[in-house]
């Protein structure tokens, strides 16, 4: 048997479901719809108890997927805006993207051994976050080539390898969901592992004269969170650990084809200030050229630019972070690593 294609979608890239197969979408869909079968009718403080989680020092699965009572949520399906032309003959790989990151990437370790194309292996595509699962998978094996004997090839699309300064807007301002929905994602976010996990490697706030602060004042920091209320020492205690097995993304990949697709077409975020009179302290002083998301030159020189030659970089114009597997240059490469 030849081998086989799968696709590791991204942060919000799956729906929610609760046990009775109601969709609770999404924080882009909440935007766009208003309201959705699942949330319709709920007030905030339903809403912050519906998409909130729960989670045990030491402890890598979610206690409760959600805080309503006798309520549990898991993933329900992969959205086609976003993933429109790989949805035919790609497999999907499943995951609540709000979970610790190393708990989804054992359960996509689980996904590839089992599922293991008889007489073929896998070849990966990881959007995003996916892409970070993809990483940490390869982390949970004791060798170094283990991987290979699962996976041929993985590509990584807009991977946030050194994080983002995104997660940290997610977390204080919350309106990725709209205006009015900004409070009560401010509230479940600061509950979500995952979004923790995707702050930025490098030193990301700096001082009056744009020199980074002290390690102690950075963002996995509690002291990087001054005045933030709901901000968890032990969600900032994974992030600190998974950028740890991050922090070398390909050395337990030896032996697999593996290449980021990075853009370098928008402005993204690379440092904020504070105190500022910004909205709750964010005030972004550092732009380079990344997806949006990504940071391009600041991702490759903090996991190192001897990554350089396993990078394809994708200039103007192509579609920002969300849509990059939608963009026909991209998907285009993609498709021609499945060969």
């Amino acid at each position: 048997m030849p081998n086989a294609n799968l696709l590791v979608p991204g942060t919000g890239g799956i729906t929610l479901e609760d046990a009775d197969g109601n969709d609770v979408g999404w924080p882009v869909l909440m935007r766009l719809k208003g309201v959705i079968r699942g949330v319709q009718g709920k007030s905030d403080e339903e809403l912050v108890e519906l998409l909130g989680m729960d989670h045990r020092p030491g402890q890598l699965a979610p206690v409760k997927t959600s805080l309503q009572p006798n309520v549990s949520l898991h993933p329900g399906r992969v959205l086609r805006v976003a993933y429109n032309q790989l949805q035919r003959d790609v497999n999907q790989f499943l995951y609540d993207w709000r979970a610790d990151l190393r708990h989804s990437a054992g359960q996509l370790l689980d996904f590839l051994r089992d599922r293991k194309p008889e007489g073929g292996r896998w070849n990966l595509v990881g959007h995003s976050q996916g892409g970070l699962l993809i990483i940490l998978a390869s982390k949970l094996l004791e060798e170094e080539d283990e991987f290979s004997r699962y996976v041929a090839s993985a590509t990584l699309v807009a991977a946030p390898a050194a994080g983002t300064l995104n997660a940290a807007e997610a977390i204080l301002v919350g309106d990725n969901a709209g205006a009015r929905l900004a409070p009560v994602m401010r509230r479940t976010i600061r509950m979500w592992p995952a979004i923790y996990q995707m702050l930025p490697m490098w030193p990301a706030v700096v001082d009056a004269d744009e020199e980074p602060v002290a390690d102690e004042h950075q963002l996995t920091d509690t002291g990087g969170w001054p005045g933030v209320e709901g901000i968890q020492e032990d969600l900032l205690l994974r992030a600190r650990e998974a950028h740890s097995l991050l922090r070398d993304p390909l050395s337990f990949m030896e032996e697999v084809d593996v290449r980021f697709f990075w853009a370098e077409n928008r402005e993204t975020r690379t440092a904020i200030r504070r105190p500022t009179s910004g909205p709750l302290g964010w005030e972004p002083v550092r732009i380079e050229k990344g997806d949006t998301l990504v940071p391009f030159a600041t991702t490759l020189r903090t996991i190192g630019t001897e990554h350089g030659p396993r990078v394809s970089r994708f200039p103007a114009p192509c579609e920002p972070h969300a849509y990059l597997c939608c963009d026909d240059g991209v998907i285009s490469r993609v498709r021609g690593r499945f060969e």
